[in-house]
């Protein structure tokens, strides 16, 4: 009867491991969704193309962090979210052309500034053409990942952008998926 009683326990333990481990995974991936918030700002003009009845070379000449922001808000990276059970908020540094921002999360917030920072998780390079380019064609962000106009630099850990749901993002600008090295890291 002692035996059955531990291997009870011992089931026990691992049905409570896999409940903890689902729900983690479930939480990192689901993430809060502010599209819809997000799009009603839009809708209303509290959010406004910056480019908007720019020429190309207009809106490059005046890149600065409004376009960040829209461009940020275009990728929706307002989704992006702390860890579950961390206060580690989404930080991306964005080098565009010579100009330098950052960008932090902060409960679907985007806060973007100017300048360097030393704890991000990832870095967009790109020019100010193909900012602006990303801005006036959603469409295009693909494409310029693709074709080397911009890049995206994963610095923080696989498991560290999992849980502030960077897979999604990274998936949506590159067209190529982070997951399975991600999950591989979780299941080991």
């Amino acid at each position: 009867m002692h035996k059955k009683g531990g291997w009870a326990l011992w089931v026990s333990i691992a049905l409570a491991v896999v409940l903890f481990l689902g729900l983690f995974l479930y939480f990192a991936l689901s993430g809060p969704d502010y599209g819809r918030y997000y799009k009603a700002l839009k809708d209303s003009g509290q959010i406004q193309d910056p480019a908007e009845g720019m020429s190309l070379e207009e809106a490059a000449a005046a890149f600065d962090e409004r376009f960040v922001y829209y461009l940020l808000f275009s990728i929706e990276a307002y989704n992006l979210h702390n860890p579950p059970l961390s206060q580690d908020k989404p930080r991306i540094l964005l080098l565009v052309g010579d100009k330098i921002f950052n960008a932090a999360i902060d409960s679907g917030k985007i806060i973007v500034g100017g300048g360097d920072i030393t704890d991000e998780d990832v870095i967009i390079r790109t020019s100010t053409t193909e900012a602006v380019k990303m801005i006036k064609d959603r469409a295009y962000v693909t494409k310029s990942f693709e074709n080397g106009g911009s890049s995206i630099e994963l610095i923080a850990p696989k498991s560290t952008l999992f849980g502030k749901g960077y897979l999604k993002l990274y998936e949506s600008i590159n067209g190529k998926s982070i997951t399975g090295s991600v999950i591989e890291i979780y299941l080991s």
